[in-house]
């Protein structure tokens, strides 16, 4: 069994970024077309730095190309926040759910915990949800967001996980994709 690791998709962010310059293209053009009024053109050019900071932090993600998550046989690794790598052994995991995000994205959640023993550092609030909990457990809600992956990737990961990892461990419940754009439509019975 390979490791599958999930990167940042450098199309998705791509076409992205090229709606932004797009929309901050239009928006100077709207100012620039009322020349009459210096003050629209100001506010306009203005607006037109938001969508361009965004492409901006969009071309960093792409450049830095770095992992977003980490599937081996021995756990999953959430890389998404560099200063907070939280890694969860398939033994720990609970749960694992494809969501529907909107119409056109996925997401791939994955709930499990740790014991107090696998961190370095138990902060006040690991404290506080151990208390809760009355045990020695943190619980973890893990996220791989449509937002910076393509769809086909999502379903990829949770297939690689219910093909590779589940007939392991069955302790882990395993959520199927349930689209709930995909009721609106439908007539009640009757």
């Amino acid at each position: 069994m390979e490791k599958l690791v999930i990167n940042t998709d450098t199309r998705k962010l791509s076409m992205i970024s090229a709606s932004f310059v797009l929309i901050a293209v239009i928006v100077v053009a709207l100012g620039f077309s009322q020349q009459s009024n210096p003050f629209l053109m100001v506010v306009c050019c203005a607006l037109a730095i938001a969508p361009l900071a965004g492409a901006v932090s969009n071309i960093k993600k792409i450049r830095a190309a770095a992992p977003l998550f980490e599937f081996t046989a021995d756990g999953v690794t959430d890389l998404t926040k560099p200063e907070d790598v939280i890694t969860l052994p398939w033994d720990q995991v609970l749960g694992i759910q494809l969501k529907a995000a909107n119409s056109n994205d996925l997401m791939l959640d994955i709930m499990g915990y740790k014991t107090a023993d696998q961190h370095d550092v138990v902060t006040p609030e690991m404290r506080a949800q151990m208390a809760a909990n009355n045990s020695d457990r943190v619980y973890y809600a893990l996220e791989l967001s449509g937002l910076w992956v393509r769809r086909s990737r999502v379903k990829e990961a949770f297939e690689w996980i219910r093909e590779n990892i589940v007939p392991t461990h069955p302790q882990i419940a395993v959520g199927e994709l349930e689209d709930p754009l995909s009721k609106l439509g439908k007539k009640k019975e009757q």
